[in-house]
């Protein structure tokens, strides 16, 4: 017991456990903080090292050490193999060809025997040469990979060197070293075996800089996308309040995206109802037609500017035209390489580089377009300015709707005019529809009580399996409401399908957008949730809104869940928490506002959350839609004749499978 004792304590294979550790401290930390594609992979690279490494030690505490070889050679394998399979999820292919498996299996089991034989040292060779031969098919793998051939192969690149040269280094020094007993003496044990686990940990670092030099490039990029529309949006927000003047807006729009994008030119072109054409609005540097032109046209600059702004474009014709017709983005990235741009990819007057066209839409109809250009071939359009220039369409459409409004009730001269103005820049920010999930029923009702609502819900698929929901109960009433639920929306439809965007981090960015932009008197209480169809996992912040009811299908019973922070726009500083849970099928959750709960009878009672509960509890069964039209009517027979005194909204959400 003693010798045993005292083998497992001075065991030299305690250096190779210290570096599993390390590995294991590192390979914690990066996929903590980034996700990394490789991560699953290196994961189970430490499990195989690790209960290689015990059943090694354990063979030599009992006595048959002659089978640690055995073992070494199977873990060599199988680590071989998960680089090949890391190899395989950039190149789309698959390197465990049958000779490799045939000639592995061969190799383990001759050495099985080889070791029940307890045959002399020299046939020991056999392993280590088969384990150099694994490696070296990984690094001839590894080195038929170029730029050129393998789409983001640059980490291969740089990985590749000390994966596979370092490794076939320590390994061919220890067939080197069979003579004296090759893996099993204490100096491959304590040095060399730990060694090419730590070049596992240092292969490991180049994924974890690529990934931190990713998300860095991402965090740049976002805040000065952010930057520029928040300037964007105060900009034209001070320029309507200066003179209401469409055109103004217009030039100042195309003005931003060209400045914004690094662009040489940009247009605005406007739907003509009458003629069913779209005629340009507004021009911002160089921006050459789109399409062909005749080839006198081209003769003189003036020629070309004069034809390029009084020729019409019918509804469908050029891809101008395309654009309206369709209300989708183009992107034109290279136009050498879209046969729309076949007439402006040559070098001459009216050469086009990259294009980017965005429709501007009221609801589902497509009033313009909005169109940037550039004329540098080293300078071609990227996605996230596609993304840039798309939300400053959203926005502009927003404004453009919201001053068309506001010009005609200017001219009716209707003291109801600022209830309409915002009531209808409200019913654009709604969503016209709900997202249509096999994974979840969505329903949503939104009551105002005085024509113009202070209440805002939004329903949006962030990403693939993956769908956000936002209730906000805007202070106010009128425009200046309205605006700044403009601004809610736009900045949260901005930032929300960012790579590993959090909810308490959107409702830090908006509130770090409004705050000090509005007066004090304009906040909002928000809450927010994310939910993934995958995972079941749901997301939830709050901002001073009331907590998040959830009916729990199983328990038949309720949760609310909720976290401390004070209402958006209040102060710039302020961080939100961030609370999770897990949903499962047939569970409810319910958002709300204050107009639910506190709806008043003609006594002054009010409907309570109690009441709401019942209701649900009662028919959680039935599909939101029914469910929702059943709360409906059960707070209208509460209500009785008793008149609405506050806006009404909630969005209910029943997880299917």
């Amino acid at each position: 017991m003693a010798d045993i004792t005292q083998n497992f304590i001075f065991n030299p294979l305690w250096a190779q456990v210290f570096a599993l550790l390390a590995l294991y401290l590192t390979l914690r930390n990066v996929t903590l903080s980034k996700k990394l594609a490789v991560g699953s992979d290196f994961q189970q690279l430490l499990l195989v090292l690790f209960f290689g490494s015990i059943l090694f030690a354990g063979l030599g505490l009992a006595g048959i050490a002659a089978y640690q070889l055995p073992v070494t050679l199977a873990v060599q394998a199988i680590s071989a193999g998960i680089f090949l399979k890391i190899l395989g999820r950039y190149t789309k292919k698959n390197y465990y060809s049958g000779w490799l498996l045939a000639l592995n299996a061969v190799g383990f089991l001759v050495s099985v025997t080889l070791a029940a034989l307890q045959v002399a040292w020299y046939f020991h060779f056999w392993e280590s040469a088969l384990i150099i031969a694994n490696w070296g098919y990984v690094t001839y793998q590894f080195y038929e990979v170029s730029q050129y051939n393998t789409p983001k192969a640059s980490v291969l690149l740089d990985a590749r060197g000390t994966l596979t040269k370092l490794t076939l280094w320590i390994h061919g020094l220890i067939f080197l070293l069979v003579p004296f007993g090759g893996y099993q003496i204490p100096l491959v044990q304590m040095v060399l075996l730990p060694l090419s686990t730590i070049v596992y940990l240092w292969t490991l670092t180049f994924w974890h800089r690529r990934a931190y030099a990713r998300m860095s490039h991402q965090r740049d990029l976002m805040e000065k996308n952010m930057n520029s529309q928040y300037e964007f949006m105060t900009r034209i927000g001070n320029a309507i309040a200066e003179k209401l003047d469409i055109d103004r807006v217009l030039d100042f729009v195309v003005h931003s995206a060209v400045k914004t994008a690094n662009a040489d030119g940009g247009a605005i072109f406007l739907v003509d109802e009458f003629d069913d054409v779209l005629r340009v609005k507004a021009v911002e540097g160089d921006f050459p037609p789109p399409y062909d032109v005749p080839a006198k046209v081209k003769l003189k600059a003036n020629n070309l500017e004069n034809f390029f702004k009084s020729t019409p474009i019918p509804l469908g014709e050029t891809i101008i035209g395309e654009c309206a017709a369709t209300g989708k983005p183009i992107f034109v990235r290279d136009s050498k390489m879209d046969p729309r741009m076949v007439h402006n990819s040559r070098m001459d007057q009216i050469y086009i580089a990259s294009l980017i066209l965005t429709p501007l839409m009221q609801g589902k109809k497509v009033f313009g377009v909005l169109a940037i250009a550039s004329r540098k071939s080293n300078h071609l359009f990227s996605r996230e300015v596609l993304s840039q220039i798309k939300t400053f369409g959203d926005y502009t459409s927003l404004t453009i709707n919201s001053l068309y409004t506001y010009l005609q009730l200017l001219e009716k001269q209707d003291m109801e005019r600022d209830l309409g103005i915002a009531a209808e820049i409200q019913g654009q920010l709604l969503p016209s529809h709900l997202p249509r999930v096999s994974s979840v029923s969505l329903a949503a009702f939104s009551q105002p009580a005085k024509g113009v609502s202070g209440d805002y819900y939004d329903i949006i698929n962030i990403r693939k399996g993956q769908i956000l929901l936002t209730v906000c109960d805007v202070a106010g009433k009128g425009i200046p409401a309205s605006l700044v639920m403009v601004m809610i929306r736009t900045i949260t439809h901005l930032v929300a399908r960012q790579p590993q965007m959090t909810v308490n981090r959107i409702l830090d960015i908006v509130n770090w957008g409004i705050a000090g932009r509005v007066s004090l008197d304009r906040f909002a209480t928000v809450a927010m949730l994310s939910y993934d169809f995958a995972t079941h996992q749901l997301e939830y912040s709050n901002a001073a809104h009331h907590p998040l009811l959830i009916y729990r299908a199983e328990q038949d019973d309720f949760e609310t869940l909720d976290t401390e922070g004070i209402p958006i726009g209040l102060e710039r500083k302020t961080r939100y928490n961030q609370i999770n849970t897990v949903l499962r099928k047939g569970d409810l959750i319910v958002l709300y506002t204050d107009g639910i709960i506190e709806a008043m009878n003609e006594k002054g009672q009010q409907y309570s959350l109690e009441s709401l509960q019942v209701v649900i509890r009662d028919h959680h069964q039935e599909s939101p839609e029914k469910l929702k039209k059943l709360i409906i009517a059960d707070m209208e027979k509460f209500v009785g004749k008793a008149k609405q005194h506050d806006d009404e909204t909630f969005v209910l959400m029943r997880v299917e499978h």
